[in-house]
């Protein structure tokens, strides 16, 4: 037995490559059997495109009776059409004499289009006898996260929804107002994210923050929230805008509890289809109370209390379910990763696989089934975590982190890509580059 180690560079259009190859297995055998290769691997199999090349470490064994190999073929292929956009074959030097081993190596990207590519490889010996072709994928993604044009109003502990392609931003706190706690406002913007575009609409009846928006049938439901920086000022209002006439009118806030820093979402019930207000605070506490609000009837009901009293969680529908998520308890510590999913057939709230970074001010999303916790604010202060949710599993996954730390974001999702805006700052998450 004994190993060799050969470098070999090969320039081509894709790429630099560099191969180290690490062999075994000597021996004299003379005939003419084609070599075979196999348990090709790339690693890693997915990375980012940057403008940095980017390094893919590969390996894989072979078998030549011969022990002969003479060269080594590599061609990527671009799966989206089939072409072949590189092809090299360079001679493989010092392997003469090998019957088996690894070959381990390297490719390096540069340059290279967001795609899916497969690496192509074969080996051919002295007497011209080709073998087998080993494929392996390599996925090259564009970053998920993305700089977008910054919402104009500098404001905090805004509300949000997406409709008809746009997302409404109304209400929040004022940042740059010169005083602490800054005003409420009322202001209503709204974000083409076709055109990277935020334009204005008519202002909300009643500056307020820490309100909740939802999106339904057509119209946008403003609930509750504050009217100052205080927690003295908590309110009950229902206003609603018709993004078709531009109109806002009033609905009924009777019986319905005063609270801020709530989370809200529509689901479907006995009662029928109810925008659900859950948790949020009051002059004085937490709150776990949950109460739907009829669009139709303009009725309020009181539902089964969450199980878990909150304030700054978010809450969304997936899967004809509801999943109210993180929050503050009160207390400087009680920052919490809680997540409770709320059954409208049987008015209960049940426990669920706690979120793993505890939050509040979090950006909720349900795309595809699948929740995307985003953001929020710790002790640590503001975060750059996603984290993502698949309820019929009931466990949690690391998604790549947002370029820049945020919370108390308004947050919307349009043709399945988040978008969160707030704190000066627009970012849109797309799931589909996401690698992890």
């Amino acid at each position: 037995m004994r190993t060799c180690l050969v470098l070999l560079r090969h320039a081509f259009g894709l790429a630099l490559s560099t191969l180290l190859f690490a062999c075994g297995g000597g021996g004299d055998t003379v005939g003419g059997t084609a070599p075979v290769i196999s348990n090709l691997t790339v690693d890693p199999p997915a990375v980012y495109n940057t403008t940095d090349p980017l390094t893919f470490t590969s390996a894989f064994d072979f078998y030549d009776a011969d022990a002969n190999i003479a060269t080594m073929t590599l061609r990527v292929r671009d799966d989206s059409d089939g072409s072949v956009v590189d092809l090299g074959t360079d001679p493989i030097d010092g392997i003469q004499g090998m019957v088996s081993g690894t070959i381990l190596g390297e490719f390096i990207a540069s340059g290279v289009e967001p795609g899916n590519y497969t690496v192509l490889i074969n080996v051919t010996d002295s007497s011209n006898l080709a073998s087998n072709v080993l494929g392996a994928p390599v996925r090259i993604s564009a970053y998920p996260w993305t700089g977008q044009l910054a919402d104009p109003a500098a404001r905090e502990y805004a509300a949000s929804a997406a409709f008809d392609g746009k997302l409404y931003v109304v209400g929040g706190q004022i940042t740059n107002s010169g005083t602490t706690p800054g005003p409420a406002t009322n202001t209503l913007a709204v974000f083409n994210p076709a055109t990277n575009t935020w334009s204005t609409a008519n202002p909300m009846p009643t500056a307020r923050m820490g309100l909740t928006l939802t999106a339904y049938n057509g119209k946008l439901y403003a609930i509750g929230g504050r009217t100052d920086g205080s927690s003295v000022s908590a309110v009950s209002t229902v206003e609603i805008y018709n993004p078709a006439t531009n109109v806002w009118t009033s609905g009924s806030g009777l019986n319905f509890i005063p609270r801020f820093h709530a989370a809200a979402a529509v689901i479907n019930t006995s009662f029928g289809d109810l925008i659900v207000v859950a948790g949020g605070e009051s002059e004085t506490s937490v709150l776990g109370g949950v109460q739907g609000y009829n669009p139709v009837t303009d009725a309020w009901f009181n539902l089964a209390a969450l199980p878990t009293a909150r304030g700054q969680l978010a809450m969304v529908q997936a899967n004809n379910r509801l999943y109210a998520v993180g929050g503050y308890g009160g207390l400087l510590t009680q920052w919490v990763g809680t997540l409770e999913e709320y059954n409208p057939l049987s008015d209960t709230w049940s426990p669920r696989a706690p979120m793993p970074t505890p939050r509040a001010h979090l950006s909720l999303a349900s795309i595809n089934g699948q929740l995307l916790a985003a953001g929020g604010e710790s002790v640590a202060g503001a975060l750059d975590v996603l984290e993502g949710y698949d309820p019929v599993a009931n466990t949690w996954s690391s998604k790549t982190n947002s370029t820049s730390a945020f919370t108390r974001a308004a947050a919307g999702v349009v043709d399945g890509r988040l978008y969160v805006a707030g704190n000066g700052l627009t970012l849109r998450y797309d799931p589909a580059n996401d690698i992890r």
